[in-house]
């Protein structure tokens, strides 16, 4: 007798479907990062900034090490809010974080970045290791600097800000922050003059503030130069209503204005009238000469420099 003949889909022979379900135990296939685009691959590196591309996330696999070198990557580098910058503590001592990372190593990844920008690098902006050698090597460097922002950096001075400054005409916006030796008229007047599209500048002398804590210099006198300034924030001097006079004769396009923690100012109508075309206006709280102040209000708060926009 002949065999029966087995129909395609009765479950039996070649044509059965595979079985399904818990019984399947094929592997799901992997994703392979080193394959991804290399737009998609610095889209990713934008948001590590540059001291976590720089301590591996560059280093990975090939592909990823070309996609750390492209220069528009490398058009603003910020090393001033990473956990490593935040404690050094001195000037060969290594980070608690990482050992191997001080702050000469810092400057050597600062080296690294200007040179992967090729030229393109436009805002600079670090934390307690720059030197006036390294903001020359910068300046050299980077001739499409708009923006520089220097927290705590004792190891610049006045010279070096200087010679910074005259090297970056497109200059509009800059942030000094307790950098104890940089300061004086004469800096901010060739600060200035060097940068005449500077837009916004961001001042901080000293963290904490008294009238008499020490003698004015008349840096305020310095800042009116900047006169295509429309954001000016001062914290710390001792600038006087009427060196605030002539800020406002030389920077006649201000829209925003911050003196909140200064004691010498005395916020009275004629001043207030002086400020009257100002969008955005902070002084000090209005006072007779002999009010006393609440020292933790006016001189503890946390000042946020990085945050707001023009």
């Amino acid at each position: 007798m002949a065999s029966p003949v087995r129909r395609p889909g009765s479950g039996e022979g070649m044509d059965a479907p595979p079985p399904t379900g818990t019984g399947d135990d094929s592997p799901e296939p992997t994703r392979d990062w080193s394959e991804l685009p290399l737009d998609a691959l610095a889209s990713v590196f934008v948001k590590l900034g540059a001291i976590e591309i720089l301590m591996g996330a560059g280093l990975v696999c090939r592909s990823w090490l070309h996609a750390a070198k492209l220069p528009d990557l490398w058009r603003s580098v910020d090393m001033a809010r990473h956990k490593v910058v935040d404690n050094i503590v001195d000037i060969f001592g290594a980070s608690p974080v990482d050992p191997k990372i001080n702050r000469v190593v810092l400057r050597a990844m600062a080296r690294f970045a200007v040179d992967r920008s090729r030229g393109q690098l436009e805002v600079f902006v670090a934390k307690r290791f720059v030197t006036d050698q390294l903001l020359e090597y910068i300046g050299d460097r980077s001739p499409a600097l708009k923006a520089v922002g220097l927290v705590s950096c004792a190891g610049v001075s006045n010279e070096g800000f200087t010679q910074l400054v005259a090297r970056c005409p497109l200059l509009e916006d800059l942030m000094l922050v307790l950098c104890p030796r940089i300061g004086g008229r004469d800096v901010y007047e060739a600060t200035g003059r060097a940068c005449p599209q500077l837009r916004r500048f961001r001042l901080r002398t000293r963290e904490f503030c008294f009238a008499a804590d020490r003698y004015s210099d008349g840096e305020a006198l310095g800042v009116a130069a900047m006169h295509g300034l429309r954001t000016l924030a001062l914290y710390g001097s001792d600038v006087t209503n009427d060196e605030l006079a002539a800020v406002l004769d030389g920077c006649p396009h201000l829209e925003s204005l911050d003196l909140s923690e200064y004691f010498n100012i005395v916020a009275d109508d004629a001043l207030r009238a002086r400020c009257a075309g100002i969008k955005s206006l902070v002084l000090p709280l209005r006072r007779e000469v002999d009010d006393e102040y609440e020292y933790e209000t006016l001189c503890s708060r946390d000042v946020d420099f990085g945050g707001d926009s023009d």
